[in-house]
């Protein structure tokens, strides 16, 4: 009762930032060299941008990562350009028009801090501080006195200062999570009876990192209690909190997340959905932050309202909060092109958002993964990334859970596996009975495999043993007529390492075709890879029938090697098996793979999404790695089964055109004449 009393409170305090989801961060990182820094800054014209481009919430500065304070301080170094109160005025203002007012303040990096305190800098492993070397980044250590005697009573100071609505720390972690400045070295030698080495990083990684992130999450611990005892209604978060795969105790210390999500950063649009399918699963809010900007923080250009209205749908429609990155000028003042382009795009988001907010997922397809990185570039966890690719391509519908912090799996037909998954013996059980009991299971490649048993943890269930991985970094999967629809009848390369496997229940749909040879001294061919030879032995892809339900495994890391390569033959025939396997789907969607579908229920209503992406073409990969969006042709015509023989009528949403339906076995069948950006079909049962 006292947990359900708890969560109910939050809920409520949370509201305010689940229910305004037209949200600006106002980047001020602002160096004091420029002569006119500042100078032109007036709160009213400053915030008249916002009013007229329908923002609700603003993040505004209250300290930058050089160290400079943007308010009217008695703690740490205003900025020299600054004559009055830029936060305080700004939030003044921003209240007159009831927008929330977020404020940002800089943790892990201060420049003015550690360059006259340099006792206060991070040290690498190689005895060398952590300086900026002509860059933004001048990194205090979170161990040090900064905390006590600079973080600490300026957070004091703000809070007790001014009435906000939230906060946001930024980079709340010691850079990769390991220091070996004096100070660390003393709390490691206290803790762990120890002494703190570069030697130590090597041969006991996890204890090192691990007193990293313990001294990152104790320093947030430390902030949230002073800021929750001054103004407890206040929401606290670090930049990352909530992300996939972080930390428990960094993310006790945030009410609501932050997930930057840039395709500037990864070459990919698919990160904002991809994201908001994970953190919709989650009980707390959480913003999907993108940027006005083309090629990372900063670069003063400004994407096409075109593309921030596709950016923005691929948030709300899966469930995440809008949060947009903009930068204000040196002078203080901010671009009014800039609010042209968004207040187009928010226009856009407020046409459609009474569809959105508050949405809940409708349970099919559960992606189950591991993190293996920060989840920034993307590039470090391209299994995670490769399958929801896939599934997104397919129109399936699916959520993202990380390892064992996934339900009870009810209301879900379908699991997927991804080969780096990391399970314990609990959720394996929970896998185990729900194949029993009717699900379907998809494994790729390691998944489940354990280093203590040599053998997969779900041995029974896939029908099959692990014996070995094969001694080529590549193969082919031999032919199989029903699952190579819409693929050349020929063997199928798959760009990373088979496993040999032992069949003992399943059925083999596909055998592991071995590459004639690997090139070497007098074994060279035309291409690196050369064409598929003989025929092993081992399943490439096979099905097991375990209780009254289904198990597929295939065995190579389809989902990385999809994500790396972008091989379509790869996505097609995975998603020809499950498509074959796969029951009692709530939609079904004809159309091309750049339209994105997508199902959520709201207030006893489904509403489905259809959400349409293009780009240009790319020019030289290595320079102009960013390809952006000008235009989005519609697409006409999109066939849609809903298999629900409680719906009757089916209604577009914002445009309110009630669509023509035809009753089928399953359900209805209807067609959705247009969609160019973003359309919501509302389903109703009368």
């Amino acid at each position: 009762m006292i947990e359900w009393i708890i969560r109910s409170m939050m809920t409520m305090s949370t509201n305010w930032i689940r229910e305004n989801i037209r949200q600006v961060h106002i980047d001020f990182h602002m160096p004091e060299f420029p002569r006119d820094a500042i100078a032109n800054f007036h709160a009213e014209e400053f915030v008249s941008h916002f009013v007229r481009a329908k923002v609700n919430v603003i993040g505004v500065f209250t300290k930058c990562h050089f160290g400079n304070a943007f308010y009217d301080n008695k703690v740490g170094h205003k900025h020299s350009g600054l004559k009055g109160d830029f936060f305080g005025e700004v939030l003044t203002e921003a209240k007159k028009h009831d927008m929330k007012v977020i404020a940002y303040y800089s943790l892990g990096t201060d420049a003015h801090a550690v360059l006259h305190n340099p006792d206060w800098y991070q040290v690498d492993e190689k005895g060398k501080v952590r300086g900026s070397e002509g860059t933004v980044w001048e990194l205090p250590c979170l161990n040090s006195p900064y905390r006590e005697e600079l973080v600490i009573p300026q957070v004091k100071e703000i809070t007790e200062k001014y009435e906000m609505d939230g906060y946001l720390f930024d980079i709340p972690y010691i850079h990769n999570h390991y220091c070996f400045c004096k100070y660390c070295k003393k709390k490691f030698l206290e803790e762990y009876g120890q002494v703190l080495t570069p030697e130590l990083l090597e041969t006991n990684r996890e204890l090192v990192i691990g007193f990293g992130i313990d001294s990152a999450a104790r320093c947030m611990k430390e902030i949230y209690d002073v800021i929750k005892k001054i103004r407890p209604d206040v929401l606290v978060n670090c930049n990352g909190a909530w992300r996939m795969g972080e930390p428990a105790e960094v993310n006790a210390t945030s009410d609501y997340g932050l997930w930057e999500s840039q395709p500037s950063a990864t070459g990919s649009f698919l990160g904002h959905s991809i994201r908001a399918r994970h953190i919709r699963t989650l009980d707390v809010p959480v913003q999907i932050m993108t940027v006005r900007f083309t090629e990372g923080w900063g670069l003063m250009s400004c994407k096409t309202a075109e593309q921030l209205k596709f950016e923005f749908a691929c948030i709300m429609a899966n469930g995440g909060i809008i949060n947009i990155g903009d930068q204000v000028m040196p002078d203080g003042t901010l671009q009014a092109g800039v609010y042209d382009i968004i207040g187009e795009a928010f226009n856009f988001v407020e046409a459609r958002e009474a569809y959105c907010i508050g949405g809940k997922s409708v349970r099919h397809t559960a992606l189950i993964a591991n993190n293996t990185n920060n989840w920034y570039h993307d590039k470090d966890d391209s299994a995670t990334f490769g399958a929801a690719k896939m599934l997104i391509e397919g129109h399936h519908q699916f959520d993202i859970y990380y390892n064992d912090n996934f339900p009870d799996l009810e209301g879900y037909k379908v699991v997927v596996l991804t080969e780096n998954v990391n399970l314990s013996s609990t959720s394996i059980q929970l896998l185990d009975s729900f194949v029993a009991n009717g699900g379907l299971l998809l494994a790729e490649g390691a998944a489940t495999y354990s280093k203590e048993t040599k053998d997969f943890q779900l041995a029974d269930v896939l029908g099959l043993h692990y014996l070995e991985r094969t001694p080529y970094p590549f193969a082919y999967f031999t032919e199989n007529e029903d699952l190579w629809h819409g693929v050349a009848r020929i063997p199928q390369l798959v760009e990373g390492e088979f496993i040999k496997t032992i069949p003992a229940t399943s059925e083999t749909l596909s055998y592991i075709q071995w590459p004639l040879t690997v090139p070497a001294v007098n074994r060279a061919f035309r291409h690196p890879m050369p064409p598929a030879g003989a025929i092993s032995d081992f399943p490439g892809i096979s099905v097991n029938k375990y209780g009254k339900g289904t198990a597929i495994y295939v065995a190579a890391p389809v989902f990385r090697t999809y994500w790396n390569s972008n091989h379509f033959w790869v996505r097609r025939i995975m998603m020809n098996l499950l498509d074959q396997y796969a029951r009692e789907k709530y939609y079904e969607v004809e159309a091309p793979v750049h339209v994105e579908a997508n199902m959520m229920e709201k207030d006893g209503k489904k509403y489905l999404h259809l959400i349409n992406f293009q780009n240009i073409h790319a020019g030289e990969k290595n320079s102009s790695f960013y390809d952006p969006i000008e235009n989005i042709t519609p697409v006409y015509d999109i066939q849609v089964y809903i298999n629900d023989k409680r719906i009757q009528t089916a209604t577009t949403r914002p445009d309110n055109e009630r669509l023509m339906t035809e009753q089928t076995e399953e359900g209805i069948v209807f067609t959705v004449p247009k969609v160019h950006i973003h359309t919501i079909i509302e389903l109703s049962e009368n």
